[in-house]
């Protein structure tokens, strides 16, 4: 998922004019250049203003925005840190920070930034949505959720709180509560990106297809090429049993990014739901192999050697799995169904058990638990 709320704080000063004089001209052509949306533009200039006064804090700050606008974080990264040295205690500069350590990939480095941007203002509703969104993309859905009402509860109009609570209840098997939060969020920005992909997720999740479908179109009118869309409309096909169509979704997101675990896993279901049972291990092993805690990958990877009668090492995929998400509701009922197969009853009884202990306002696990355990002989 892609980072859709960027707040970086561009700070307007007047540099004091005497032989400096070039370093505030550039340094103004630089704002201009950020204001009209040329990166490359505000990137030169801020530099050459750098030349003329080389220790300036808030022409480095504005640097490090112009280069995160053109996608170079390692460099933005370097020049927030030179203006922390004079800003310490600046809580948009630690957003900054975890903003740009989110778009590339250090998780807990923008946990890190965006607590501290939080401690430094209690009322950053911007940051708390940040830090939604990542502990979301992490999988820590309990406090992801904390944090996003949150920011609704000081912000009640700020639309990207309430898209990825939204996503928190997809995630974790709320549909209604999700279908509510992301339509509420759609309603104040009816073209967030991040909304129309999450209700796409929603009604693909509901066995709406169509609708899904419908929602990714209205992504892939604005970005063609956007790989959630694509993969989301490589998915509802794969569903629909339209192949030709999935797999060239599902190449072509994976041809915008190749690091891409999620398009993995549903090749592995593409190649599933044809009972290409090989294909989709190779699948699934790739998506756990860029991403190690893809539950999602890990349960879909044991039920297909569990279908190709391979128990022991579907056994070992469960195990391994439950190591890095114990309390995971859906892995724990599925390692339960491995045991069912396998005639180890008491086991699966036992997994069923922890899965329902862990779902309780999950209906849609509750009600396939519950047929589980009717389907097991009686003790």
């Amino acid at each position: 998922m892609n980072r859709s709320t960027i707040l970086i704080t561009v700070v307007l000063v007047a540099l004091l004019l005497s032989c400096q004089d070039m370093a505030l001209v550039y340094y103004n052509q630089g704002i201009d250049a950020m204001e009209a949306g040329d990166g490359e533009a505000a990137v030169r200039n801020f530099e050459k203003s750098l030349e003329h006064r080389p220790d300036d804090p808030d022409t480095h700050m504005n640097l490090g925005v112009a280069y995160y606008a053109i996608g170079k974080y390692q460099n933005a990264l370097k020049e927030f840190k030179i203006a922390l040295e004079s800003y310490p205690s600046d809580p948009a500069l630690h957003f900054n920070l975890g903003e740009t350590h989110a778009a590339m990939g250090s998780h807990q480095s923008a946990v890190r930034e965006y607590e501290l941007a939080i401690r430094l203002d209690p009322d950053f509703y911007q940051a708390m949505t940040a830090l939604g969104q990542t502990l979301l993309e992490t999988g820590d859905y309990d406090n992801a959720e904390q944090q996003l009402v949150s920011a609704i509860t000081i912000k009640p109009s700020y639309e990207p709180a309430y898209i990825y609570l939204g996503w928190v209840y997809a995630k974790t098997g709320k549909i209604h509560q999700a279908t509510y939060y992301l339509y509420r969020g759609l309603k104040s920005d009816p073209n967030s990106i991040p909304g129309h992909l999450g209700l796409g997720m929603t009604f693909y999740k509901k066995q709406l297809y169509d609708d899904a479908l419908a929602e990714y179109e209205k992504v892939l009118f604005k970005e063609p090429d956007n790989p959630d869309a694509l993969l989301g409309v490589g998915e509802c096909y794969t569903a629909m049993g339209k192949t030709e169509k999935a797999e060239e979704s599902l190449a072509r997101a994976l041809e915008l990014r190749p690091d891409f675990p999620e398009v993995y896993k549903a090749y592995g279901d593409f190649y599933a739901d044809q009972k290409q049972y090989p294909a989709a291990v190779a699948s699934y092993r790739m998506a756990i192999q860029q991403d190690e805690e893809f539950t999602e990958a890990y349960i879909n990877l044991g039920r297909v050697l569990a279908a190709s009668e391979q128990f022991e090492e579907a056994e070992r995929v469960f195990h391994t799995a439950l190591e890095n998400t114990p309390e995971d509701p859906w892995l724990l009922y599925h390692a339960g169904q491995l045991y069912r197969i396998m005639d180890n009853h008491e086991t699966a009884r036992e997994y069923f058990a922890k899965a329902s202990e862990r779902s309780t306002e999950n209906e849609q696990l509750q009600a396939l638990i519950r047929d589980a355990i009717d389907a097991l002989p009686a003790q």
